[in-house]
């Protein structure tokens, strides 16, 4: 039988597990733990999950003011977030504050290109050749 299968039967008795009758059962120095507790690894706890002890970086007021001007300069949210070593929802959010719009993304096609591309696509052409033909990539 498997730990998890269910016996066909109704179990009467528990197996002996090599005690004879007249030896005590052994003694513990720790109460018996309940099954539904869980018990704790020996030695240092290990880090579970994606977001356990996250280190936290608090950004000084003249490095968000650098930040703020290298933003203003043309350096992307992500490329800041990777110098000032933050998430990047933290530029975004200093960048909120300080009042700063960011800036949005420019489409390389027009409605009317895209359109094109499309009748393209329809046509039979791949999407390598649509997007070599319109100079963006294929994705």
């Amino acid at each position: 039988m498997g730990r998890l299968s269910n016996p066909p039967e109704a179990v009467t008795a528990i197996a002996d597990q090599g005690r004879s009758e007249q030896e005590p059962p052994p003694r513990t120095s720790r109460p018996p733990v309940a099954p539904t507790e869980t018990r704790r690894r020996a030695g240092p706890q290990e880090e579970t999950g994606r977001l356990s002890n996250p280190v936290q970086r608090r950004l000084t007021g003249a490095e968000i003011a650098q930040l703020i001007d290298r933003y203003q300069e043309g350096a992307s949210i992500d490329g800041l977030a990777r110098l000032y070593a933050a998430h990047r929802t933290t530029v975004i959010q200093h960048l909120d504050r300080a009042g700063i719009a960011r800036r949005r993304v420019v489409r390389k096609m027009t409605d009317e290109s895209v359109a094109l591309a499309s009748a393209r696509y329809k046509q039979g052409a791949s999407l390598a050749v649509v997007a070599n033909e319109f100079g963006v990539h294929q994705r």
